[in-house]
């Protein structure tokens, strides 16, 4: 058995559950169960890398686990809390998918796809953005703002997967579609029609957004740690 399937174990563990009492409507219970998802994958990140982490990715876990502290404390800061943490993961994973972008060299056919996937997403966002929202938490600005950088987010993420393929970014494509449902339904449940249904999709793609999220972490990694080996070999 490998050292990081405990920590993969309780993973699921906590997932499943989460995902159990969210059918069962018991949503305290939820909340508990997926506090132990980001530590559980933090966990097996780790011990996957060989305990070496960067500190831009150690911070991403810690404002991943803040989010859910937020959430489980249910104070009046509670909604800005999580909103920032949030938001501050967005931006880290869109400067990250960027220096991939940038490594990538696109042709004429990539960038109809892309100008395609770019039409898609902002019909998207402009569709839900554009519903009849009450009992807004935050500021609508602050949301128009969310959707921006979740579809550049998304527009970079998915242009990486359209020109290669490989598992790293499969990976980081699998994490910003479940991004992307998690956040629609949040905010379809919470603020426009409150069907139960919706609440449960966003419980499910947020725990699977994280595990694609750290896979796509542990197949960057590798990569490098393949490419200094090769130099290594060489020189």
């Amino acid at each position: 058995m490998k050292a990081s399937t405990p920590s993969l174990v309780l993973f699921f563990v906590a997932s499943f559950f989460a995902i159990f009492f969210k059918v069962l409507e018991y949503d305290s219970i939820v909340l508990y169960a997926k506090s132990i998802v980001i530590p559980s994958l933090f966990i097996y990140y780790l011990v996957s890398n060989n305990y070496k982490i960067k500190p831009i990715k150690a911070l991403v876990f810690l404002l991943c686990f803040m989010r859910e502290v937020f959430v489980l404390l249910n104070s009046k800061e509670s909604a800005m809390g999580s909103f920032v943490c949030i938001l501050f993961v967005y931006l880290i994973l869109l400067v990250l998918s960027l220096k991939d972008f940038r490594d990538l060299k696109f042709n004429q056919k990539d960038s109809t796809s892309i100008l395609i996937l770019v039409l898609l997403l902002g019909t998207i966002c402009y569709s839900v953005l554009n519903l009849k929202f009450e009992r807004l938490a935050l500021s609508f600005s602050l949301y128009v703002i969310f959707g921006i950088v979740l579809s550049l987010l998304s527009v970079v993420v998915l242009s990486n997967y359209i020109k290669n393929e490989s598992y790293v970014f499969v990976n980081s494509m699998m994490m910003c579609v479940c991004f992307i449902i998690t956040d629609i339904f949040f905010v379809v449940y919470n603020f426009y029609f409150n069907l139960y249904i919706f609440s449960l999709i966003s419980v499910i793609t947020q725990v699977l957004s994280y595990f694609f999220m750290v896979k796509y972490f542990i197949a960057k990694d590798q990569i490098k740690v393949d490419l200094d080996d090769n130099r290594f070999s060489i020189s």
